[in-house]
């Protein structure tokens, strides 16, 4: 009687900072999660901190790996030591890196160290020109990282140009489920009669309180249509290292009681509802998953020019340069604002733009398959 072969199972390791609601790498990467588990695929996760949600639980259950990196200097030999570990013990077919910066070079230096064949760089940000130091860092590692890399991808043509200038990539669309993005009524009254603002209008937030997303023009902004509506109010969904600094700031502009900072919310397709206007006048995205999600519950959106053009999939994306001073962003949300009609949700303008999870789902998967034959 003829021995049965036995298949090796495919495996990747993919290294990103959080797996946790709300983080718009984790958003983007879980969107494919589930094709890879279903073709067979194992997935191991190495992240800088382990947060409890259903994906974790998810992953976990499928019988796959989260590690997580020691609380060490990044340059330390501890994270050094368990990076290796788990490529040497791990046997991956492809590494997937999603994280620039020292940690992830020091990834893909070792996949090829230890002879994996398929490492793939993804970039889910334009370069990081915040100020000098990050100019440079960003422009050595991201040498480094292409060097190491086998395969570019990025989220967005203009994150891949950013990034890569002239070199071959790919671009893995972010997407969306455009069944749980839809604008429900019930939730929009729920959500307002909880927090006393009925008769307000909601000036919305999604994001971290980080200087990517331009935390104190934001609220320069909403300070300007303050003034121009005095029923106005500020709802921030998020955390971050400066949301202490934020909330300062607030209160000595004289915005406290029109300020209201919620934190981070895991049913964040029920806030969207509750909102009247969408801002986030970020100084660079990749994509910007948030303008794709409000714009679907059929919410005007306000973004700088520095977020991609691909965000644009309805009219109701407004992307207005940063030189613009804040009275002039607060004049063109009061005319949004005022102009507003009966709201609806914009399911099938994203399905038709093929930003959809059913349209996207193999992607990842075909592009693994692809680099193991």
């Amino acid at each position: 009687m003829a021995e049965r072969t036995q298949v090796k199972q495919k495996k990747a390791f993919i290294l990103l900072p959080y797996l946790k609601n709300g983080d718009g790498t984790a958003v983007a990467l879980m969107n494919y999660y589930q094709e890879l588990i279903e073709h067979g695929w194992r997935i191991d996760f190495l992240v800088l901190k382990i947060f409890e949600c259903e994906w974790l639980n998810k992953v976990k259950a499928d019988g796959n790996n989260i590690y997580e990196l020691p609380k060490e200097n990044k340059y330390s030999y501890k994270v050094s030591r368990k990076i290796r570990s788990i490529i040497k013990e791990g046997k991956y077919d492809i590494v997937h890196v999603n994280m620039p910066g020292h940690v992830g070079f020091e990834t893909l230096k070792m996949a090829r160290q230890y002879g994996i064949g398929k490492r793939i760089f993804h970039a889910h940000n334009p370069r990081n020109n915040l100020n000098l130091k990050t100019v440079i860092s960003t422009k050595v590692y991201d040498y480094l990282l292409q060097r190491e890399a086998t395969e570019l991808v990025a989220c967005s043509k203009s994150a891949g140009n950013s990034r890569f200038g002239n070199k071959d990539f790919q671009v893995l669309k972010n997407v969306i489920d455009t069944d749980r993005f839809v604008y429900r009524l019930e939730d929009r009254r729920y959500i307002r009669e909880k927090l006393h603002i009925e008769k307000k209008v909601v000036v919305g937030v999604v994001g971290r309180f980080a200087a990517q997303k331009n935390p104190e023009f934001l609220l320069e902004c909403f300070a300007e249509y303050n003034k121009l509506n005095k029923e106005s109010v500020l709802l921030w969904i998020g955390d971050g290292e400066l949301q202490e600094k934020i909330q300062d700031r607030a209160k000595n502009m004289g915005l406290k009681g029109a300020c209201l900072f919620v934190g981070r919310k895991n049913n964040i397709e029920k806030w969207y509802s509750a909102m009247d206007l969408f801002l986030l006048p970020s100084k660079f995205e990749g994509m910007g998953i948030v303008f794709l999600e409000a714009q679907c519950t059929g919410l005007p959106c306000f973004g700088s020019t520095n977020v991609p053009i691909e965000t644009e999939v309805t009219e109701l994306m407004h992307r207005i340069s940063l030189k613009q001073e804040a009275n002039y962003w607060a004049t063109a949300m009061k005319k949004v604002t005022d102009m507003s009609g009966d709201r609806r949700s914009r399911a099938s303008e994203f399905i038709n733009a093929g930003y959809t999870h059913e349209a996207t789902k193999s992607d990842l998967l075909n592009m693994y398959e692809k680099r193991i034959k």
